[in-house]
């Protein structure tokens, strides 16, 4: 006989209507549907790639924004110094090349000599100082610590300095310049070289060397850059509409063949999907329950690949309104209470996997020997009961006359996360926990959680990683979200053991893979002890497109699988 939850999640499940569909959407990984590339064609120039989002753009300024959708686009504007393989995550030279000192503490850095800027100004080493101060100053950065450890960075960060002293341009050559760490960094050349140049001679003018708090915060050139050195350029943002990139007629690799990018917001991702068999979207990732019917649809590929990111339920646990939330008993008791496994069969239709801890599998950081937190609803209870919580006569757990109660948040239109949220809901009643179901927009949702608002009490969101598998900004209790300084930790998790081995993986000093890896692991473990999230789930990644377009090539480093879009072209 079917349990009390398996019965839920199939209800849930079809009220979504794809239920009927499941059988026809497990087909292994990889391209399904559309007509096979004909290796013969010849590229040709035109048309419009149209990408649906389901949120809008914050800025497209990298230095002050890392939104999933502003970063999307305004990596089409801007180029970085390196790029990730978009297999392997290995870091490669891209808009400049490198060496590294014998101690590990200065690179030396030689710009592409014929990158220019979309407005026919050479891209040189003082723009990527202009990112480094410009990030340092601004108020509303949830990045400021990237670079703490370029020496002088932080004495300029915090106005005890004018310049940067780490950051040397050579004096014969304007492409060329050294930086210097004070201590060894193994990520930088992903985290560090990876934050793109930014035109100092349209945005050097807000970054005032003796003012500490003049910034770009609020520069109108933020979401209007004037100049590229990306394959697209700014044309047109309709707040809440669309974003319109056209084509950069002298980026460096070429100029794109596709003549415009445009990023059009569509919150609901069941109406995206339709977009894309209608042919209003070209583009887009999808999620799990639209596979089957965009697989029949003969105007549409798919594409799918392992992702390295997540969905998770971040808990609260330094929010005073739900103060039990720092026990790590209740949070014990909220795993083996959420039946995850069942999840990933009947909400991501066995498009995903189990999470246990912070990197997904397609990471080398991955942990191993974790506690999979099998479905157990007598151990969860059990737990809670040793938290100090008696259940009550309406089934609830209470403690201290205040109920077992959480409000979970999510944002509107994802679909996946709405079942997940609903799933919640119903298996945490079933152990005496009270969930209250919140769905909010992306774009008021995100300041909440950088902000540390007390207001979140539990969020269901994700991460996308980025290649080198670094936790610092997400873990590290120096980044703890607060209306006083924002930051990506949004749980407010401070645990000094992982701060140490997030530093030791950080800086050494030993900054080999394996090295760094164990590191990893150990952090892992914790974390999967600690539990701060419900890790949630790694999902496959799922890209939809015009079954016309073609050169695309996805990996799990490429988010939307757009690593070379300029190189992309659209079939006649």
């Amino acid at each position: 006989m079917a349990s009390q939850h398996s019965r839920t999640l199939r209800l849930l499940v079809a009220l979504l209507g794809t239920l009927s569909l499941v059988t026809a959407a497990c087909g292994p990984a990889g391209p399904a549907g559309g007509p096979a590339a004909d290796s013969q064609e010849q590229p040709v120039q035109g048309g419009r790639l149209i990408s649906g989002s389901f949120s809008d753009i914050q800025r497209l300024n990298p230095a002050t924004s890392n939104d999933a959708t502003s970063t999307q686009v305004s990596g089409k504007i801007y180029d970085s110094l390196v790029t990730a393989d978009h297999k392997t995550g290995e870091i490669k030279p891209w808009l400049g090349k490198w060496t590294v000192s014998s101690d590990g503490l200065t690179f030396s850095w030689t710009i592409e000599a014929k990158a220019n800027w979309s407005d026919g100004k050479p891209i040189i080493a003082q723009d990527f100082l202009a990112r480094v101060k410009m990030q340092a100053r601004s108020k509303v950065t949830p990045n400021k610590s990237t670079f703490n450890d370029i020496e002088g960075y932080q004495d300029y960060s915090t106005g005890k300095a004018t310049a940067i002293s780490g950051i040397v341009i050579d004096s014969a050559d304007p492409k060329k310049f050294t930086v210097k760490f004070t201590k060894v960094f193994c990520p930088a050349l992903a985290s560090v070289f990876g934050s793109a140049p930014m035109p100092d001679h349209v945005f050097g003018k807000y970054t005032v060397d003796a003012d500490v708090n003049a910034n770009v915060d609020q520069a109108a050139e933020n979401n209007a850059p004037p100049a590229a050195s990306g394959p697209f350029k700014f044309k047109e943002w309709r707040k809440g509409d669309q974003v319109i990139l056209s084509r950069n007629e002298t980026y460096w690799q070429g100029a794109p063949l596709i003549e415009e990018f445009v990023l059009k917001v569509v919150a609901d991702s069941t109406v995206a999907a339709a977009q894309l068999r209608t042919g209003e979207l070209t583009h887009g990732i999808v999620q799990p329950g639209d596979v089957a019917t965009l697989s029949t649809a003969e105007n549409v590929k798919l594409y799918k690949w392992p992702d390295n990111g997540y969905v998770y339920i971040g808990w609260r646990v330094n929010n005073p309104n739900v103060a039990f939330l720092g026990d790590k008993k209740v949070r014990q008791a909220l795993m083996y209470g959420l039946n995850t496994d069942e999840v990933v069969k009947a909400v991501l239709f066995g498009e995903g996997t189990k999470q246990f801890a912070h990197h997904p599998p397609v990471a080398w950081a991955a942990g191993t020997n974790l506690n999979q937190y099998a479905y157990d609803k007598t151990k969860a209870e059990t737990l809670l009961k040793e938290a100090g919580f008696a259940k009550g006569a309406d089934g609830t757990f209470a403690k201290d006359g205040k109920p077992l109660a959480i409000t979970i948040v999510t944002n509107q239109g994802n679909k996946t996360r709405e079942t997940f949220l609903q799933v919640a809901v119903e298996q945490y009643k079933q152990i005496g926990v009270k969930i209250t179901p919140k769905l909010e927009a992306f774009e008021s949702l995100v300041p909440k959680l950088t902000g540390g608002s007390p207001e979140v009490e539990a969020v269901i969101i994700g991460w996308q990683l980025a290649a080198d598998p670094d936790p610092f900004t997400i873990w590290h209790s120096s980044n703890v979200s607060s209306p006083a300084k924002a930051g990506n930790n949004f749980v407010g998790y401070s645990n000094p053991q992982v701060d140490k081995l997030i530093e030791q993986g950080r800086n050494g000093p030993d900054c080999s893979q394996g090295a760094r890896q164990k590191a990893y692991q150990e952090m892992n473990k914790i974390l999967n002890e600690d539990v701060p999230y419900n890790f949630g789930f790694a999902q496959n990644r799922i890209l939809a497109t015009d079954a016309r377009i073609r050169g695309i090539e996805p990996g799990s480093f490429s988010p939307n699988g757009d690593w070379n879009i300029h190189k992309w072209w659209i079939k006649k």
